[in-house]
């Protein structure tokens, strides 16, 4: 039980969170938009999700633990000497995750049997983004772009291909990646918010081991006002993907969540505490996927 406390917090199992929020987005749109779903291609897929993400976040916790080593610095805001004892536990991790890969390749070209090439190509795509994520000389982590990249990756074309493992190759188009951008919107800044507000905990930590993210640039006050924005302009394009009838009425009732989104953020304001504070962006995202479902729901029992 301890060793797989060990592993769950490795992978950071309760971030999976963001990637369920595009995925619900993309299936409320499906259902919407197409009135279709395929049940086979919609698991498969989700799993593929679940397991790219634990993929990164194992492959930047095993990092974390090379950096600390290296600059002789403890980081307790990420606890990563807590996570890996020794090297024979990261000699284990590291095994794991050849092993998640190993898994995910399988899952991949089942999805692609199932589906097409376009799939495919969207998922090479998205594989190149998660090394360079976390991988080579200069991982996108470690720079200014670690939001916007997250964000994107994982609200947006996690949305995107969710769509179009549940419909035939005759129904792609350009029109349809324009206004996934609409629907996607809420997670691409919702996910991007989990970058920022961890960065922004991480600042002093990350300075000390020579990482220079975002929050380096703009300062904390200024990651804070980016941080907040970053919702509103969620919630403007889940509005206009509603009033362009992208999305169900119903989802208005993610509108809803607006107060306690309000409240964690002032709190968030107030201190950038890992072990304290940045939970509440985990919790923003909970709320707000879990508002997604109910609308979705609502749609499903009124249509």
């Amino acid at each position: 039980m301890q060793k797989l406390q060990k592993v769950l917090k490795m992978v950071r199992f309760n971030s999976l969170i963001a990637t369920i929020l595009p995925f619900v987005l993309g299936i409320s749109f499906t259902l919407y938009y197409f009135n279709a779903i395929n049940i086979l291609n919609t698991i498969v897929f989700l799993l593929i999700c679940c397991l790219m993400q634990m993929i990164v976040n194992l492959r930047d916790s095993i990092k974390d633990y090379d950096n600390s080593k290296n600059f002789a610095v403890e980081q307790n805001q990420d606890e990563v000497f807590a996570k890996i004892g020794h090297d024979k536990d990261l000699k284990q991790f590291k095994l794991l995750c050849y092993a998640m890969i190993l898994a995910g390749v399988i899952l991949a070209l089942y999805l692609v049997y199932l589906t097409n090439f376009i799939i495919l190509a969207l998922g090479l795509v998205s594989t190149l983004i998660g090394y360079l994520y976390t991988g080579g000389k200069y991982p996108i982590q470690n720079g200014p772009l670690g939001e916007l990249f997250s964000g994107l990756t994982m609200g947006y074309i996690i949305t995107l291909a969710c769509v179009l493992v549940n419909i035939p190759i005759s129904d792609y188009s350009w029109n349809l990646v324009w206004k996934l951008i609409f629907v996607s919107g809420i997670a691409i800044f919702a996910i991007a918010n989990i970058m920022l507000a961890n960065n922004t905990c991480d600042y002093d930590a990350d300075i000390k081991v020579n990482r220079h993210t975002f929050v380096s640039y703009v300062g904390k006050q200024g990651a804070l006002k980016v941080y907040a924005t970053y919702y509103v302009l969620g919630y403007l394009l889940l509005l206009a993907a509603i009033i362009l009838r992208y999305l169900p009425i119903e989802m208005l009732v993610v509108f809803l969540t607006i107060p306690v989104i309000m409240k964690n953020t002032k709190k968030f304001f107030a201190v950038q505490v890992k072990k304290e504070t940045f939970i509440l962006t985990i919790k923003n995202d909970v709320t707000l996927l879990v508002s997604s479902l109910i609308g979705l729901f609502i749609y499903l029992i009124l249509k």
